[in-house]
């Protein structure tokens, strides 16, 4: 009698791999306190006291003990994004850096160089940019390598990282 669950379950999951059947697991957390909370838009959910920390990997599958982890990842795309671009020419650049600034209106721009050190090399604040309007940036004080511009617009709230190869 007490042999007839266990036959039953090693029945199933075998019958269940034969026919290629996949596990799927659900999010849980188990934590010493936390919650959840839930509107229309929204949903929170926190934990407090995590005492393992790990991520195991066998196979196909990822198991991450402790932080919790997102359910989904957001890969879409944002239309109003693409109306501010920039382009950096020319690339690779051996004396002059041309930053072309893509954007509806004009606006006020920090412009950055760093080195991959992450050494500030170049620092200017540009008002009232325009949009189409290039700026030029002299590169012939630095040496061969790869350089990071980072440009951000305060009014507009916004950020953009590009490369440079410097030749």
């Amino acid at each position: 009698m007490k042999r007839c669950p266990f036959m039953l379950c090693a029945t199933f999951l075998l019958i269940s791999g034969a026919a290629g059947a996949q596990m799927v697991l659900t999010p849980s957390v188990i934590a010493s306190g936390g919650g959840t909370a839930e509107t229309a838009n929204l949903h929170v959910s926190w934990t407090i006291g995590d005492l393992a920390v790990a991520t195991l990997t066998g196979g196909n599958m990822m198991i991450t003990q402790g932080f919790q982890q997102p359910f989904d990842v957001d890969v879409g795309t944002y239309p109003e994004e693409a109306l501010w671009e920039i382009s950096l020419y020319p690339n690779p650049v051996k004396d002059v850096l041309m930053v072309r600034f893509g954007m509806e209106q004009p606006a006020d721009f920090l412009i950055e160089v760093r080195d991959m050190t992450g050494r500030i090399l170049f620092v200017r604040e540009h008002r009232h940019v325009l949009p189409g309007q290039v700026l030029r940036i002299n590169t012939s004080e630095y040496s061969e390598g790869i350089y990071v511009v980072k440009l951000s617009s305060p009014d507009q709230g916004r950020i953009r990282v590009a490369g440079f190869s410097k030749l």
